[in-house]
């Protein structure tokens, strides 16, 4: 869905949702997702146009699609996503398969970027999506084609330092790729590296600082290899290298919204949105229901990691189960129960401001989208790409989850609605 606004000419913000929500690992799995939920939300919300999705494709279906042997099923799925004005203009890499399997937590980093598995599985979600834009006849030629994908690795995953720069060599080589295989015409591919609580960037902050690591090293390959000038390497890294802001990574760091959209864009274009939610608990100490709402929360799935936030320092936690034992520790309670606030990595549906008796950070993507849209020059890009993020239907509460049809719904009419009073509206 494209939506366009007035007094911003030439600019416009695509809205999607990520597949991981259905996550299939054959392209016969991913295509019948489609069919159930893609068609079917499009359906609800009456669009008779294009219907945006984040296409989210794991390592087996993107090698496939990407090779000789898969191009015939490519160019069904090309025909498939024209006729039904399906628009896949984002793509997730960050989970290489199996994401919706339990007992994945930190193993969907893996493979880290310091391998050649990451690469090779990046640049072919990378040519799926080339070939599927250049096939459909709304693709926007003056915009861009955005991938995320994590920083390099789970902080348990490194040894120290120089796993952490063999992680962004990994990625330095990933933007070469790109950048010589751009063909003049085509949407650039703009990388947008995703910062995560306990990932080895974990903040905007952290991620700032390492994508210009990223960027040093992508401009050196390019000069040697490519064989371009300093400028020109220069510029072809700030095309191809970009940030994913998870609305709900950053609101579970309480940065600012501010400090989060002039880091999200300090070192290339911000790739995309994700607009997201996470869970809040304020005055933690006197709201023992709180906490067990909180702790009652964990599942075999997903990391849920915890942040705490007392007199200007945060206390953190890496997943639901860790918590539960600092609470248990008798040195430790203290300390977090003191804390403001607790904010947890737990994606839950953006429509809601209360979930399964806790709080959200709805004001927080609200506020953060709004941001973004009152400032196209800022995006450094010529469309806004957001994707709504909410992966977890899976595993909430029965009490709470509803059909996901439903709840999907409800989201996209809460984001309209938001865009719709800052004055985009659907491209008619």
């Amino acid at each position: 869905m494209r939506l366009l606004h007035p007094d911003h000419p030439g600019r416009s913000v695509r809205l999607g949702y990520c597949s991981n929500l259905h996550a299939g690992e054959t392209v016969e799995q991913i295509r019948a997702g489609l069919e159930t939920f893609t068609l079917a939300l499009k359906n609800r919300l009456g669009v008779t146009g294009t219907f945006g999705v984040g296409l989210y494709l794991p390592a087996t279906a993107a090698e496939f699609l990407a090779d000789e042997e898969g191009a015939s099923t490519l160019d069904e799925w090309s025909a498939f996503c024209r006729d039904q004005g399906i628009d896949p203009f984002t793509f997730n890499a960050f989970p290489y398969g199996d994401f919706q399997r339990d007992g994945l937590k930190a193993a969907v980093y893996e493979p880290l970027w310091s391998e050649a598995r990451r690469g090779a599985y990046t640049q072919c979600v990378a040519r799926v999506g080339q070939a599927l834009q250049a096939a459909l006849p709304f693709a926007q030629s003056e915009s861009h084609l955005s991938i995320s994908t994590h920083p390099g690795a789970h902080v348990s995953q490194v040894d120290g330092t120089a796993g952490i720069h063999a992680c962004s060599r990994g990625l330095a080589a990933a933007i070469l790729a790109l950048a010589l295989g751009h063909r003049e015409g085509a949407p650039p591919v703009v990388l947008s590296l995703e910062a995560e609580p306990w990932a080895i960037a974990g903040d905007s902050v952290a991620l700032a600082e390492y994508a210009i690591v990223v960027a040093v090293r992508a401009a050196a390959l390019l000069r040697e290899q490519g064989r371009v000038s300093s400028s020109e390497a220069d510029r072809l890294v700030a095309q191809h290298l970009g940030t994913c802001l998870d609305a709900c990574h950053s609101a579970v760091e309480f940065e600012s919204v501010e400090a989060a959209v002039r880091l999200a864009t300090s070192q290339g274009p911000l790739g995309k949105l994700q607009y997201s939610s996470a869970l809040r608990l304020e005055q933690p100490g006197e709201r023992s229901d709180g906490v067990s709402a909180l702790l009652g929360l964990d599942e075999a799935r997903f990391l849920h990691q915890v942040n705490g936030y007392r007199d200007r320092e945060i206390l953190r936690a890496p997943d639901l189960p860790d918590l539960a034992q600092f609470l248990a520790d008798p040195a430790q309670p203290a300390n977090w129960l003191a804390c403001e606030e607790w904010r947890c990595h737990f994606h839950v549906p953006v429509h809601l401001q209360e979930f399964a008796g806790l709080g959200t950070t709805q004001d927080y993507a609200d506020r953060l989208l709004l941001a973004l849209v009152s400032d196209p020059a800022g995006w450094r890009t010529a469309e806004l790409h957001v994707e709504i993020e909410t992966y977890t239907w899976s595993v909430l509460p029965d009490r709470a989850a509803g059909s996901a049809l439903d709840g999907m719904q409800a989201e996209y009419e809460h984001v309209l609605g938001l865009l719709a009073g800052a004055g985009w509206h659907p491209e008619t």
